[in-house]
């Protein structure tokens, strides 16, 4: 991310370094009556794979200084001075507010990441500076900016607009561009200060181009019996916010979501840039606190049903904040916020809920009232989704923020509940697999509560490149199609490489990925070989491959295979026996170092 900054802001943000935690939210003032405009580059796209598209791209114009100004108009140029977009801003005026939303920023990247969503789009300390602060310092920080966020909503936020442009991708790309070119174009954003002369911020940014998404390699093909065209693979996002996601300048604004104060996209400008990223779908999970009522959730059922193509298709869905009941497994940052609200007895977890029909209440859009009634637990909610034909997904269950402590009353598949684990959120990991969501995923596998690995983006800006998960159809794309092939697991998740397993056994019997064989447990003979295809392209990297086994009832996955130093497509074949002591399931895992990885979804055994 750029971000253009007056040398006084700059001199700050040096000094800022060596202030304590509770007074760094403390910026120089500007000169009385001074108009400070900065052009914060938060929602402007990073990387694409097609460059034959249109998308819109934003920018906040922000007056950190004291005197009102107006602003005229943004022009983006190309790098060989061509004009890309012009937008008339109609002479809006913007008010100073002499430093005070970089205070709410600075405080925002002291604080947990996990619980700002600052990974990325960071102003002033680098995610790799950032410290810990003690619970106390969070905690004074955390109602100091809501307080803070609270004052810029009631104000009306006049002090920063979103602008929107559209940025031609072949114009800015070069005939012929590589993956691993950069385009380069030019903002110039035009004002009018508090005395009504000309002036111009201006800023640089630069787009990557990605190669695109790997193929099956034929070896796939051929063991499926397949025809190279008749069966596709679909990558998308199932973690997607909006701008009914954004504390202001949103459409319209949710009090509930007191940090996100950055882009403000509608699906309808979101559909392009996926679809710039090599992407053919995506499900909208605006929180359920930001829904408040029947006629919002139908409008977002009308919007995603307008904006399906026969190339693209947007599935309606939810984030749903439910209720955590029954005994807790650790804790989080929410159970400490629904306490300070008055609710001492409960604490909250999200979960996806994708392909439903109608509002799943869960929490309300004021300033924590995220934990407010009417609110239901993930049995309720799993219920509702499934009997709508859609299903859930634990959303970015580990960690310590807004985890997923209500394990003993969690279920899988294995009682036709949740069909899905988020263990991919881009927003804790870009280019692996996250941790501390796969450990949680693990460890409910292990007490047989079964379920598909999934990933999302959690995106609450642009469109951006990560693990996207990659959904395997025989026949047209449909929103029916693709729920269909993730509720039976028929997916992996990729940022670049291709992987698929399927096993097989001696007699001719295979189980594709996404399978489940039901078998009775006093059948299965001593030592019965089977083996597992783990199907690969990585084209010209170089990574690992790593072939997995889980049983139910064990503490830890068995390593069956590691092959190392492979590139190029093809597959391995490694051998196993079936175990006999539980329900197991078998992954593939590459990863290529500093790149990428892939993550298959699961083969699996279900004895009874």
């Amino acid at each position: 991310m750029r971000l253009s900054l007056p040398l006084f802001l700059v001199l700050a943000i040096l000094v800022g370094f060596s202030d304590s935690a509770l007074n760094a939210g403390k910026t120089t003032q500007p000169p009385q009556g001074e108009v400070e405009m900065n052009v914060l580059t938060f929602s402007l796209m990073e990387t694409v794979r097609e460059t034959d598209r249109v998308v819109p791209m934003q920018i906040q114009a922000y007056n950190s200084g004291i005197g009102a100004a107006t602003l005229v108009r943004l022009d983006a140029f190309g790098v060989d001075g061509g004009l890309l977009d012009s937008i008339n801003l109609q002479s809006e005026r913007l008010l100073g507010d002499e430093g005070e939303l970089f205070r709410i920023h600075r405080m925002l990247e002291l604080m947990d990441p996990e619980l700002t969503h600052r990974h990325t789009d960071r102003l002033f300390i680098p995610l790799e500076d950032w410290q810990p602060l003690s619970p106390e310092e969070e905690g004074r920080l955390l109602s100091e900016t809501i307080e803070a966020v609270d004052q810029l909503k009631r104000s009306g936020a006049m002090q920063a607009k979103n602008i929107t442009f559209q940025v031609d991708l072949a114009e800015v790309f070069a005939d012929g561009s590589l993956p691993g070119d950069q385009a380069v174009y030019d903002l110039r954003l035009h004002y009018l200060d508090a005395s009504g002369v000309a002036q111009v911020v201006e800023t640089t940014h630069a787009i990557q181009l990605l190669a695109p998404y790997l193929p099956p390699p034929a070896e796939w093909y051929d063991r499926l019996g397949l025809s190279r065209g008749s069966a596709t693979w679909h990558a998308g996002d199932l973690h997607v916010h909006n701008c009914r996601d954004q504390a202001s300048l949103g459409c319209p604004n949710c009090n509930a979501e007191s940090f996100n104060l950055t882009g403000s996209f509608t699906n309808a400008d979101l559909k392009p840039q996926f679809q710039a990223l090599g992407m053919t779908w995506f499900s909208t999970t605006t929180h359920s606190y930001c829904v408040n009522n029947d006629a919002e959730f139908n409008a977002i059922v009308a919007e995603s049903n307008q904006l399906d193509d026969a190339n693209f298709r947007l599935l309606c869905g939810t984030e749903l904040t439910i209720l955590e009941t029954g005994p807790q497994t650790g804790s989080d940052i929410n159970d400490s916020v629904c306490f300070l609200n008055g609710h001492w007895n409960r604490g909250i977890a999200h979960m996806g809920g994708h392909g439903i029909t109608s509002r799943k209440p869960g929490g309300q859009q004021g300033f924590l009232d995220n934990c407010d009634g009417p609110i239901f637990d993930q049995a309720v909610n799993v219920s509702a989704t499934n009997a709508e034909g859609g299903f859930t997904i634990a959303n970015h269950p580990g960690g310590d923020v807004i985890s997923f402590n209500s394990v003993a009353r969690f279920h899988g598949m294995e009682a036709r509940q949740t069909v899905g684990t988020e263990v991919w959120n881009h927003d804790v990991s870009n280019r692996f697999m996250s941790t501390q969501h796969r450990k949680w995923w693990l460890d409910r596998m292990f007490e047989g509560k079964i379920t598909y690995p999934f990933s999302g983006s959690d995106t609450h800006d642009e469109a951006v490149d990560f693990g996207a998960t990659h959904v395997l159809l025989q026949g047209a794309l449909s929103d029916q199609a693709l729920i269909s092939a993730m509720k039976q697991g028929r997916h992996y998740m990729s940022n670049g490489p291709f992987a698929s397993n399927t096993l097989y056994d001696n007699r001719g019997r295979s189980l594709d990925m996404g399978g489940i064989a039901q078998v009775a447990a006093a059948i299965v003979p001593n030592n019965y070989p089977v083996h597992l295809d783990s199907f690969y392209n990585l084209g010209t990297d170089v990574g690992t491959m790593r072939v997995y086994r889980g049983v139910v009832g064990d503490s830890a996955e068995t390593l069956l295979a590691e092959y190392l130093n492979i590139t190029g497509s093809g597959v391995m074949t490694t051998d196993d026996t079936v175990q006999q002591a539980g329900t197991s399931w078998y992954r593939t895992e590459i990863e290529i170092p500093n790149v990428g990885a892939a993550y298959t979804s699961l083969c699996i055994i279900y004895l009874y």
